[in-house]
């Protein structure tokens, strides 16, 4: 009996340390490989207002940072695109690579996390090092409604799960 509790005690502490977040493998999907449909920019109000941005990052054009994924970059068939907006703050967008639409993205204060592969985004990575203010967030796109619902995490540590 003392051996069955010891393990059933084992297994759920194991088991809750590695659910204290999201993974970006939880919500894999397959990479699209045809061709980009060109940007729906007419009617747009967000494609409107930061048009450069938006266009530069979608068609992948060298005067990006090399620190800023371009392309193909996010949730299988999307390009996530993102630029500043003031000390700290950063908006965001998402480009359908299959329909060339644009939809609103989620705003950070410390940066983005995200694979092309996941249909996850970490929003502020680092925040809880930076300020207690900044909490770092999980947010995954949904691809019925076309929005980011907002994942919680439990007693998240670190990052080094990424």
């Amino acid at each position: 009996m003392k051996l069955t509790l010891m393990y059933c005690w084992f297994l759920f502490g194991s088991v809750s340390t590695f659910a204290r977040h999201p993974f970006f493998n939880q919500y894999k999907v397959p990479v699209y490989s045809g061709r980009r449909k060109p940007l729906v920019i007419k009617g747009n109000a967000l494609v409107e207002l930061y048009r450069t941005v938006i266009t530069d990052t979608y068609y992948a054009k060298n005067n990006q940072p090399a620190w800023h994924p371009t392309g193909l970059n996010f949730g299988g068939h999307y390009c996530f695109i993102y630029w500043g907006c003031g000390s700290p703050c950063q908006s965001s967008a998402v480009v359908d690579f299959k329909t060339g639409i644009v939809y609103p993205g989620v705003d950070a204060s410390y940066g983005y996390k995200f694979k092309r592969n996941s249909r996850l985004i970490v929003v502020n990575p680092n925040g809880e090092q930076i300020s207690s203010t900044y909490k770092t967030e999980y947010w995954v796109w949904n691809e019925k409604t076309k929005r980011f619902d907002r994942r919680s995490r439990i007693n998240r540590k670190d990052d080094d799960f990424f």
